[in-house]
């Protein structure tokens, strides 16, 4: 049986976590001398408190060891690992699990950047898991998950870009942050890289390009999709609602954004992850 890796950046719904024996690394949040496993120590809801109040906090990728502690003990039960993270131009995750796997030799390990986060690299997990399951090899999964790497899509709209501009991640922002105050960006990943799609004005016309943006790709194609949101729960479920009446959806989730994401975007965030089925 192979295994397959992630980190909490993913933002995979915990039951699919447990359902598909999903093994999740969780990236740092540290707070002053504390240090928090992002969605096991700390919420979202404790980290927005944090920053109202004005405590910094900031995140930190997974120790080299914690990779290694993890791939040694899954290769004595398991024919061969996959692990996907994190895209490489926003943080180092990949960096320390590539460290990490070139020390084990007892089974095969391939470490893929994803190029993505959120559930843009969820479901590049969850395919890997899902083929796992049904008895694919370990080069078939590795196989499947890079083809599928380019088809996965991310969007979303922040409520603010304080948070995001002040984490350093998207340093292009600072010098658009007074124009872009009165606006709502929305936003990607390119390239593995934080990158502006469109601004407008209100939060309603950003949600409808978003769903307009997806429309132009997924066209009549099945789609499987996720919901995604800091803070915004009730708006994410609408969101999903709205989806399903519009498109052919496989299958749908909401989930939360862990608190090591939420605290570079703020409160507020509404997003959309999904890849279309191929035509017939």
């Amino acid at each position: 049986m192979l295994a397959v890796v992630t980190d909490s950046v993913a933002c995979l719904p915990s039951e699919l976590v447990e359902r598909h024996h999903i093994r999740v690394v969780p990236v740092r949040i540290v707070r002053g001398e504390r240090v928090y496993r992002d969605g096991i120590d700390v919420t979202p809801e404790e980290a927005f408190a944090w920053l109202e109040a004005g405590e910094v906090l900031t995140t930190a990728q997974p120790a080299v060891g914690e990779f290694l502690d993890t791939y040694d003990e899954l290769s004595r039960i398991a024919t061969g690992i996959v692990s996907i993270h994190v895209s490489s131009g926003v943080t180092g995750v990949v960096q320390a699990a590539t460290a990490a796997a070139r020390l084990i030799e007892r089974i095969p390990i391939r470490v893929v950047d994803s190029r993505a986060a959120t559930m843009a690299e969820g479901f590049l997990v969850l395919a890997a898991a899902r083929l796992a399951e049904q008895g694919a090899d370990w080069a078939t999964v590795v196989r499947r998950v890079e083809e599928l790497r380019s088809q996965v899509r991310f969007f979303a709209v922040l409520d603010t870009v304080t948070y995001l501009v002040r984490s350093g991640r998207a340093p292009w922002l600072a010098q658009l942050a007074v124009d872009m105050l009165q606006v709502k960006p929305i936003l990607t990943l390119q390239d593995g890289k934080i990158v502006s799609l469109e601004r407008v004005r209100t939060r309603r016309r950003a949600i409808e390009a978003m769903l307009r943006r997806m429309e132009q790709d997924v066209g009549e194609r099945p789609v499987h999709v996720a919901v995604l949101h800091a803070g915004a729960a009730e708006e994410a479920a609408e969101l999903r609602q709205t989806i399903e009446e519009r498109f052919q959806v496989v299958e749908s989730f909401v989930t939360p954004f862990t608190a090591a994401m939420a605290i570079h975007t703020g409160p507020g965030l509404l997003g959309l992850a999904y890849h279309a089925e191929s035509s017939a």
